[in-house]
């Protein structure tokens, strides 16, 4: 069988970019992110500086990262990735418990070299198993490599949450050790490395297939030199004019920035809004990890949309199922408000699977890493922003409300919550505006494929 018509999954480079992804991703303490950082000893305010630490190491890294990707070679980049993911969970799984502010120092480092792996990796993996199709003339079965990884991505999150939440509870590794015939009695310090032990294993996993991966023929690297590391940025700025230029991307891109931010500080808030609508505190984690599942189906229907349906119409669609998801969740209707949490949560995948779709159909190989990168910059941008607009309502409800109200985050939640679509109409609707003045003449948006 010629190498044109092979399946596109016998090609190493789609192997490992699958592999690499899952790895990477799928982390054993999502399901207990934050109560693992208060466990080590560090306070509330002290985990909200870290996080704006991590959103600002991204947010400064992410485009420079994509264009020394495209100059340097995307797989050093992923490389330099998979070392990061070690050094970022090597350093935590040292780290002494309860020492206030060596454990804060530590975890600082940890933010930005989790920062720095997450912006070398966006963009740098994509590009290179594009790139790969492309020189074997199948580019056009991106969507299955897309609808694989979604799938590959849903099993590997129910099983990181699954099992993050069992080996963090000392009750139920003790259970198991006692099966097992061992006799012992475990506390909180006892399991709360395991978490990050199992993802500090993964990471080493990570750097093996960054490392297996070989550059796309196509692609042309040169040698380093401090003349390149400059062109480096000045290739940020070329990119950032050629996104201008081709508005359609630039559509894609603020789309896909109002959906995804809004959608995503809906579900960060998604644990105090079980809360808040009577779920049990044990159901959580298996509720994250069924959602994470349903990726499955997700990463299908998402191929079907971009092979059937035009990107305007995909643009409308998912604008309708978000507001009328966030819509019913602002109800606030007691247990039965879950149902409208699942597609909010699916909102991000057919964000992410859509504007992949999209953009690395349009952009050439030689800016694909640097204008992913963009993308990538724009979401955190976006997620930044509606967090700070969402703040500001929170605080602006607390000062209205009698203080016995104002000290009930859920609801105070609840009330909050009916901001968020009005947000979204209105950058939506901002969006439609620009978009028929800038896109009246293209056909681009209503072609489906």
């Amino acid at each position: 069988m010629s190498e044109s018509h092979r399946s596109v999954f016998t090609i190493p480079n789609i192997r490992w970019f699958l592999l690499f992804r899952l790895l990477f991703n799928a982390r054993f303490y999502y399901p207990v992110f934050t109560v693992i950082f208060l466990d080590y000893g560090l306070t509330l305010p002290q985990f909200t500086i870290l996080n704006a630490v991590w959103a600002v190491t991204i947010v400064l890294a992410e485009v420079p990262s994509g264009a020394m990707a495209d100059i340097f070679g995307r797989r050093n980049l992923m490389v330099l990735a998979g070392i990061l993911m070690v050094l970022e969970m090597g350093i935590i799984a040292l780290a002494p418990v309860g020492q206030g502010a060596l454990v804060f120092f530590l975890f600082l480092i940890n933010r930005v070299c989790s920062g720095l792996a997450e912006a070398s990796a966006s963009g740098a993996d994509e590009a290179l198993a594009y790139d790969t199709l492309k020189d074997s003339g199948q580019e056009d079965e991106w969507p299955k490599v897309l609808e694989r990884l979604g799938r590959m991505m849903a099993v590997g999150l129910f099983l990181a949450m699954i099992i993050g939440a069992f080996v963090y509870d000392p009750q139920w590794v003790g259970a198991a050790l006692n099966f097992l015939g061992l006799d012992v009695s475990l506390t909180r310090n006892d399991v709360i490395r395991l978490p990050i032990l199992l993802t500090l294993l993964s990471s080493f996993g990570v750097l093996y297939c960054a490392w297996r991966m070989r550059e796309a023929k196509s692609f042309q690297k040169t040698p380093f030199s401090f003349e390149q590391l400059r062109h480096s940025f000045v290739r940020v700025f070329d990119a950032g004019g050629w996104i201008l230029e081709h508005r359609f991307v630039l559509s894609v891109i603020l789309a896909g920035m109002i959906l995804d931010s809004v959608a995503r500080q809906f579900v960060t808030l998604g644990s105090e809004y079980f809360r808040f609508i009577g779920i049990p505190i044990g159901f959580f984690g298996p509720i994250w990890a069924g959602m994470g599942l349903l990726g499955w189906l997700y990463a299908k229907w998402a191929r079907m949309a971009v092979e059937h349906l035009s990107p305007l119409f995909n643009l409308y669609l998912l604008a309708v199922i978000l507001l009328t998801a966030l819509a019913g969740a602002s109800a606030v209707i007691p247990i039965y408000g879950l149902a409208f949490v699942v597609p909010v949560d699916a909102m991000m995948l057919f964000v992410g699977f859509l504007q992949s779709h999209y953009v690395n159909r349009e952009v050439d190989s030689a800016r694909r890493a640097t204008v992913l990168s963009f993308q990538g910059l724009a979401l955190n941008i976006g997620y930044g922003l509606t967090s700070i607009y969402h703040s500001v309502v929170i605080l602006g409800i607390k000062r209205g409300l009698p203080p016995e109200a104002a000290a009930d985050s859920g609801y105070v939640l609840s009330v909050s919550l009916l901001w968020l679509p009005f947000l979204l109409i209105v950058l939506l609707g901002a969006l439609l505006w620009l978009g028929r003045c800038c896109l009246k003449n293209s056909e681009v948006i209503h072609r489906a494929g």
